[in-house]
């Protein structure tokens, strides 16, 4: 009788203790759900813009404790960035790290920053989307896409296989132009230059089989795309700024718990802030390297700056009303005085 008394007893305390363990069970929190965001970038792998990206998906893991994270495809692996733009708008991916050309699916006037002769120094870009910044954040929302910092790829130079001092130097030249471009197609017309439009990944094969000799881009491009091994000359005169920002869907960005929201924004402006800076430094010790690769560098004067202003300045007038209305131009050319 005993020994059925302790039985009973022992069955007792095993349920109440199933009990309370059901219930200590039930009033831990649950593991929040995880989320990878899709991100696409023509950037190469290991090149300045893809080491910043991964440094960004490392300390947004970190914040919410692994629960979001990024999926980052570098080299144009997802298509060209109009391809990227669609995908982001189907919802087939979920951001972009995109040059003009991609912004311009969006928003065309981002593209007054790129127009040629705009800014003859970053202090003067930095001031001018300072005072722009509420309208191209708003721009870029309306039409369902989350701006999240600028990322450029730098001041442009002219590279090519023959000297270039003057503006007529480059004729008889077959300059490379990205087939979307809006803005450097009528550069060249106004420079008497017929150029050669392609996508971007086919301009290393188009530089080896000489379907093209000449090209604008930043130094830290150049170098990071291996253009310079094609190129015996660069023109060390900024000609534009050749930008370039990451863009999210806002349905993408709005799917997210509010906090996960706010974490990935404010480490979006922390590392395009970094990714600025360190393009700038980056690009300022590509300058110096060119020498260095075979490649002659050659200055300009007054005189001869005159002349690329010249052309500069009937580039610019030519795509008034195109990318941007009059009012919105004359804006960013007084921000940046």
């Amino acid at each position: 009788m005993k020994r059925y008394r302790l039985a009973l007893l022992a069955v007792g305390f095993g349920a109440l203790g199933a009990l309370f363990a059901g219930r200590a069970v039930e009033a831990q929190p649950a593991p929040a759900a995880t989320r990878t965001l899709s991100l696409a970038t023509l950037a190469p792998a290991g090149s300045t813009w893809m080491r910043v990206l991964d440094a960004w998906n490392r300390e947004l893991r970190r914040r919410t404790n692994q629960a979001l994270s990024l999926r980052i495809y570098p080299g144009g692996v997802q298509g060209d960035e109009a391809e990227v733009v669609r995908k982001i708008r189907a919802g087939r991916l979920d951001a972009g790290s995109v040059t003009a050309v991609g912004l311009a699916q969006v928003h065309r006037p981002a593209l007054v920053f790129q127009m040629p002769g705009m800014f003859r120094t970053y202090a003067q870009l930095d001031a001018a989307r300072v005072g722009t910044n509420t309208d191209i954040v708003r721009a870029f929302d309306s039409a369902g896409f989350a701006f999240m910092g600028w990322a450029d790829v730098g001041f442009g130079r002219i590279f090519s296989r023959t000297p270039v001092r003057v503006p007529v130097d480059m004729r008889g030249t077959h300059p490379y132009v990205w087939r979307d471009d809006l803005v450097m197609p009528d550069f060249y017309r106004e420079a008497g230059v017929q150029p050669v439009a392609m996508q971007l990944p086919e301009v290393l094969t188009a530089l080896q089989t000489n379907r093209v000799d000449s090209f604008i881009t930043s130094p830290v491009a150049a170098v990071s795309l291996q253009w310079t091994t094609r190129a015996t000359h660069m023109l060390d005169m900024p000609t534009s700024v050749i930008v370039g920002a990451t863009i999210f869907g806002k349905n993408q960005i709005n799917s997210l718990p509010a906090d996960q929201q706010a974490i990935l924004r404010e480490t979006a402006t922390q590392f395009h802030q970094l990714l600025i800076q360190n393009l700038r430094r980056d690009e300022v010790a590509a300058v110096r390297s060119i020498g260095t690769r075979g490649i002659t560098v050659t200055t300009v004067g007054d005189t001869e700056r005159a002349l690329w202003n010249d052309v500069f300045a009937r580039t610019r007038t030519r795509l008034v009303g195109r990318i941007a209305d009059a009012a919105f131009i004359s804006r960013v050319q007084n921000l940046a005085r």
